[in-house]
């Protein structure tokens, strides 16, 4: 379904849910958007909410990148077996009048009658603030930000939008989130978690190392980019103990890539 047919790709993770390492409050917040995903049309048929209710479920995920926020849209669908789908903003925007209203039609009307999640990753690309009409351009994106209000509201899946910028998303927007998840950046005990995780249960760090690379604070994605540097570096020097000088080095390269260096 890729392509210009459908600018959007199956997004799916070989991790489960017991693998998402965020705080409980955290997890409290997405089981709401699991149980809609579950019981949502029970809503209506045992409670008679309905009338109050419109279609769907829009959730907000937003905080500093690499901090789950697309594990978790790809793992909600795992959990609720429902598939979901990555929207390709490339292929959704457009410098040409109309067409992105055309591109966002063709995805939601492809979408809406088959259980899919819709996720859209970096939404502020797309659901940035409306601006006051200076130009033709100004107009155009402003059509485009209301269309998309229209749609969103009579979708009836679930859409999930992330964000490292909430500040940048329409106001007019948030007002229609059912949700809003903070992903937060991990604290020590969860930064454990991840590095077990991430170095895979034969690679390991020494005592010195593992008490240095506890003190940084480091996004799941960072450490994530550390530990498969560290495993090259193993495989290519041989033994699975990392020494603290190696994990200096290898933080220190994926803050240079994070443009903190």
């Amino acid at each position: 379904l890729a392509g210009r047919a459908f600018p959007a790709d199956r997004l799916e993770s070989g991790l489960d849910w017991e693998d998402l390492v965020l705080p409980p409050a955290v997890l409290r917040q997405l089981q709401d958007i699991l149980d809609w995903a579950a019981h949502g049309a029970m809503l209506q048929s045992e409670l008679g909410l309905g009338a109050h209710l419109r279609a769907g479920y829009r959730a907000l995920f937003y905080g500093p990148p690499g901090t789950g926020k697309t594990l978790t849209a790809a793992l909600i669908g795992k959990r609720s077996g429902l598939p979901v789908y990555r929207v390709d903003l490339s292929q959704v925007v457009s410098k040409y009048i109309g067409e992105t209203e055309k591109n966002l039609e063709q995805l939601f009307r492809m979408a809406e009658n088959r259980r899919w999640i819709i996720f859209f990753d970096e939404a502020d690309a797309l659901f940035n603030k409306r601006t006051d009409v200076e130009s033709s351009n100004d107009r155009h994106a402003n059509q485009e930000t209301a269309y998309l209000l229209h749609r969103l509201e009579n979708y009836p899946g679930l859409v999930v939008m992330a964000t490292s910028l909430q500040d940048n998303i329409d106001a007019a927007f948030s007002r229609r989130f059912n949700c809003g998840v903070f992903f937060p950046m991990p604290g020590r005990a969860e930064r454990r978690r991840i590095w077990l995780s991430c170095l895979g249960g034969r690679m390991g760090l020494t005592p010195e190392a593992e008490e240095w690379a506890l003190e940084q604070e480091l996004s799941g994605g960072q450490i994530a980019n550390i530990a498969l540097r560290l495993g090259l570096w193993k495989l290519r020097e041989g033994g699975l103990e990392v020494s603290e000088s190696e994990t200096r080095r290898a933080v220190r390269l994926e803050q240079v890539l994070q443009g903190r260096g």
